[in-house]
């Protein structure tokens, strides 16, 4: 899957390039009415891949953020209020992915990973969704299963900091395709000379000549080389040696050790915790586990397990240590927010006005119109106790950066609501 991210496709019917990897060779080929290029795809794309290997995933259902703005940010890398303009291509660029059809042809198929693919679909059923604004958000996107299948064989690790934080596509591929080249060339102890018209194949694409294309890769090996230690010179103007370093291997981070307590006190350990996230929340877990403990420590529990499946079935018993909890959480979040740079703060605060605004008041449900409408004019004292502005800004950075959203108070409860349909 490393090669298909390495792929400059173009505004053509259809658009093939071949790879090689050592004395073989893999050709890919894009066919669609608007093929996909630029950043966004290419994220798009690492995202689904990093979303099934990392949950390990038995079915190709990958489940994205629950709201347009927060997918953009956490798929797509858009850290930023897109405009109008910058939306529409993104979702230009989202359905020339979602449209077009892939094929892959191997020098040396096999039955397994290197199974030659004919004009596979990247996603099955209707997806448009994803770039028709007009559609209700929906929070699961299904893979083909032909796609599913090739993300299960042949996925390889690539860099998830550049993938985030570059924004020039053809420095991606570059980067991904001599991380890969590198990881090769290490297995096997040699260096490898790249011939620079081979390169210019691979990455040359809206680049006028040769010469103007040496320009611009060394720019971009000089700009890899201060994210990843890649050891690779030119050797003169038309080569360049690449000698395999460990230190540019890619590292995968270990999941962590479920079967531990975080504190002996609690007497519940993380991955029966993590069983009972499947139907609980985990405010609710670590509130009633707190419960669990006390009468623990005062001798009543023989099978703390056991009593801790029906404390969660009950959760009046736990409402005052779930209570305790929420105002704790937002404690601590709150002196992380209050520590944001200002700039941060700004750019936060101007998303949540610019989403704010955009939003007509007779979208949304009847019994949130009022929290809408005093937001809009904060003259009007409609929603006793509606917190100000500092505060809703705070949530509504919570409620982006994936932090606790639960509160004790219905009026804050009821803000949450909003902003899921901001």
């Amino acid at each position: 899957m490393q090669h298909i991210n390495c792929i400059n496709t173009t505004k053509n019917k259809s658009y093939s390039q071949t790879v090689n990897i050592g004395t073989n060779s893999l050709t890919v080929e894009f066919s669609g009415e608007v093929l996909p290029s630029g950043i966004y795809p290419r994220r798009f794309f690492s995202y689904l891949c990093k979303q099934i290997i990392r949950t390990r995933s038995k079915v190709p259902i990958v489940n994205v953020p629950r709201s347009r703005a927060q997918f953009y940010k956490e798929a797509l890398g858009v850290h930023y209020v897109p405009s109008s303009k910058d939306i529409d291509a993104i979702n230009l660029q989202i359905k020339a992915f979602i449209d077009c059809k892939l094929s892959l042809s191997y020098s040396n198929p096999n039955d397994k990973s290197r199974k030659q693919r004919e004009q596979i679909s990247f996603v099955s059923g209707d997806h448009s969704w994803l770039y028709d604004d007009s559609q209700i958000w929906k929070q699961q996107i299904t893979l083909s299963d032909e796609l599913f299948e090739l993300i299960k064989l042949t996925a390889v690790p690539i860099s998830a900091k550049a993938t985030e934080e570059f924004s020039n596509a053809r420095k991606l591929d570059i980067l991904n395709y001599l991380l890969y080249q590198n990881y090769n060339l290490q297995l096997k102890g040699i260096s490898f000379t790249f011939q620079i018209e081979k390169l210019y194949e691979l990455f040359g694409g809206g680049v006028p000549n040769l010469n103007e294309f040496r320009r611009v890769l060394n720019k971009v090996i000089l700009e890899i080389k201060e994210l990843v230690p890649l050891d690779i010179e030119a050797k003169d103007k038309y080569n360049y040696v690449m000698t395999p370093t460990e230190k540019a291997l890619l590292k995968q981070h270990k999941r962590r050790k479920t079967n531990q307590f975080k504190d002996q006190k609690l007497i519940i350990n993380e991955d029966f915790k993590d069983k009972l996230k499947q139907s609980y929340s985990e405010i609710d877990i670590e509130s009633a586990c707190v419960y669990v403990s006390k009468r623990n420590q005062q001798g009543e529990i023989r099978h703390p397990y056991a009593y801790l499946r029906d404390v969660l079935k009950n959760p009046s018993w736990y409402q005052t240590e779930k209570i305790q909890f929420i105002n704790n959480v937002h404690k601590f979040q709150l002196n992380e927010y209050e520590h944001l740079s200002s700039d941060l703060k700004s750019l936060n605060a101007r998303h949540f006005i610019d989403r704010i605004q955009k939003i007509n008041i007779y979208s949304i449900p009847r019994e949130l119109q009022p929290y809408l409408q005093e937001i809009k004019q904060p003259g009007q004292a409609i929603i006793k106790g509606l917190p100000g502005h500092q505060y809703r800004c705070y949530m509504y950075w919570a409620f982006m950066h994936n932090k606790c959203t639960e509160f004790n108070s219905t009026v804050e409860s009821n803000l949450i609501k909003l902003f899921k349909l901001l």
